[in-house]
C-alpha cells in the first residue's frame, strides 16, 4: 500500500505533466559566458552538469508561476501564494546535490507539492546506482572519491552508501523471492543443505 506522501507526490507529477502538455510553455535559460567558460575549464561534463542544475531551478520557478501567477500582480481568484524557499536536494548521476526549492502554500495554509521538485528529488535511482557500482567491486570506503562529480555532492559517506546497498539488496531479494516459477520448464532439480550460522540452509538449483 502506498503511503500518503507517495500518493501526493505522484499527483503533483501528474499535474506538472498536464501543465506542460497544456500549451507547452517554453522555459528559457540565459547563462553568462564567463561562467560557462569557467565551467568548461573543468571539462564539458562540468558545463552540462551546472547547466542542468540551472534548468531545474527554471523549471521549478515556471511551475510556481503557472500555479500562483506573476509576481506583484493582483489576482482576485488566486488560490495559492509563494512562500519563500528552503533547502532541498536533487539526485544527479547517483549523487545528492543541494538545491533551493521554492515553496507554495494555498490560501487556506496547505503546503503545495511541486511536481518538478518531486521528479528532481526522485531523480535517478540512487540505490540502484550504488548497487551496480558496489557489485562491480567498488568498496563503500572508496565510493565517494571514485564517483564524485560535484564538489557540493553529499550522502557519499561509507555509512550512507552501506544503507543504500542494504536497501537495494532488500528490494532485489524481495523480487527474487516473490517471482513466479510456474512457467519455468526444468529438466532437473538439485537440492542440497549445509549448516550456516547455526541454521540448516537448504538450496535448490533448477536446470532448464
Amino acid at each position: 500500500m502506498k503511503k500518503p506522501y507517495q500518493i501526493e507526490a505522484q499527483r503533483a507529477v501528474r499535474q506538472l505533466e498536464e501543465m506542460a502538455a497544456d500549451g507547452n510553455p517554453a522555459v528559457q535559460m540565459v547563462l553568462p559566458m564567463a561562467e560557462m567558460v569557467g565551467w568548461l575549464r573543468q571539462g564539458v561534463g562540468a558545463l552540462i552538469r551546472q547547466a542542468g542544475l540551472r534548468v531545474m531551478e527554471l523549471l521549478m520557478d515556471e511551475e510556481v508561476r503557472e500555479r500562483v501567477g506573476e509576481r506583484s500582480q493582483p489576482q482576485p481568484d488566486r488560490t495559492a501564494n509563494r512562500w519563500g524557499k528552503e533547502r532541498g536536494f536533487c539526485v544527479v548521476m547517483g549523487q545528492k546535490m543541494p538545491i533551493d526549492r521554492p515553496r507554495v502554500r494555498t490560501t487556506d495554509d496547505q503546503e503545495v507539492r511541486l511536481g518538478s521538485y518531486e521528479m528532481f528529488h526522485r531523480g535517478e535511482p540512487l540505490t540502484e546506482t550504488v548497487w551496480e557500482k558496489l557489485m562491480l567491486g567498488l568498496s563503500t570506503r572508496k565510493y565517494g572519491r571514485a564517483v564524485r562529480e560535484f564538489a557540493e555532492a553529499y550522502g557519499l559517506e561509507k555509512s550512507a552508501i552501506s544503507e543504500h546497498f542494504i536497501e537495494a539488496s532488500r528490494a532485489k531479494l524481495k523480487d527474487m523471492m516473490e517471482r513466479r516459477l510456474d512457467k519455468m520448464r526444468l529438466c532437473a532439480l538439485l537440492i542440497d543443505a549445509t549448516p550456516f550460522a547455526g541454521q540448516q540452509m537448504v538450496a535448490a538449483l533448477g536446470i532448464s
